[in-house]
């Protein structure tokens, strides 16, 4: 009776490792062509605008209170996976190893590349904040600069950042070998991403102002994912209301009074609020709160 069990054990195990061998081709054999590189370069690009986000709410990559709350490092000039210290630029390579990543890949093997506003820049010192148009506070009042285009041309929407997949080589694009420093293949940008018109406006990713979210078709086949001063700030202003709880009312630190923070932040009966550029808002209960901040309307 015991080895008629066993074999019947058996029997149904082996069916099963069948089904699930044919389930498996069978999807694989349904997905549509490229759909897994395309699903590893969504992936790719998502974990890059969490990496930042996250980078931002720190304020730097040692969550120093010396940076404003926001600040974004700067790209990666010279493929080392290492953010420049002097921004000569705000488009290069995912400065990979500053986020405390590995190096990204796209479905095409290709690493990321990202720009970044020009004024979130985390090399602007904290204490020349709010001096000038050049050196402005950092806060969700802050637009971003960097210009969101779709098929139609440019959408009306502001991005502080922006991560960009560039696929595989078109035809004209040279691109070196990989590098054993960053792990990136060797090249300059235009062998990477691609210049497009749009109803006759140029919108050139060389600038590192623009966001092109086109479909891939000849002449482009770059991927983007933007990150809108929203989804920044819904991080970071978690991080200042946090901080605010912590000193038990007024931040003493040189962002809160350089950004312009307290403008930013309402309070209710047992809260504290910030408000978003999408009129979105973060809370947190607070105890106290700084003298400066205004009750929220409403309330």
């Amino acid at each position: 009776m015991k080895r008629r069990q066993q074999g019947s054990a058996l029997l149904i195990a082996v069916g099963l490792l069948g089904l699930l061998a044919m389930a498996t081709l069978a999807r694989a054999l349904s997905s549509p062509p490229g759909a897994e590189a395309a699903l590893a370069t969504e992936r790719a690009l998502a974990r890059a605008r969490e990496a930042l986000v996250a980078y931002g709410a720190l304020g730097n990559a040692a969550g120093s209170h010396d940076n404003s709350p926001g600040a974004l490092p700067c790209p990666d000039l010279d493929n080392d996976g290492v953010s420049d210290l002097n921004c000569s630029a705000h488009i290069g390579r995912l400065p990979w190893r500053t986020l405390g990543l590995g190096p990204l890949l796209d479905g095409a093997g290709e690493c990321l590349w990202y720009a970044r506003s020009p004024r979130y820049s985390n090399n602007i010192q904290t204490s020349e904040r709010g001096t000038s148009a050049d050196t402005p506070a950092l806060n969700p009042a802050t637009p971003g600069e960097i210009v969101e285009v779709n098929a139609e041309g440019a959408t009306g929407r502001r991005l502080a950042a922006v991560v960009i997949a560039p696929g595989l080589p078109l035809p004209g694009q040279q691109r070196g070998a990989v590098s054993g420093l960053s792990g990136c293949r060797s090249g300059d940008l235009a062998q990477f991403l691609e210049d497009v018109e749009v109803g006759g406006t140029p919108y050139p990713h060389s600038s590192g102002l623009n966001a092109v979210t086109l479909l891939a078709g000849d002449g482009f086949n770059d991927s983007v994912l933007g990150m809108d001063t929203p989804r920044l700030f819904a991080t970071a202003g978690a991080r200042v209301l946090g901080d605010i709880q912590l000193a038990g009312g007024t931040p003493t630190h040189v962002w809160w009074t350089q950004n312009l923070w307290c403008p930013q932040v309402c309070v209710t009966a047992s809260s504290g609020r910030i408000t978003l550029a999408d009129g979105g808002s973060v809370s947190r209960a607070l105890g106290v709160f700084p003298a400066c901040a205004s009750p929220c309307s409403g309330t």
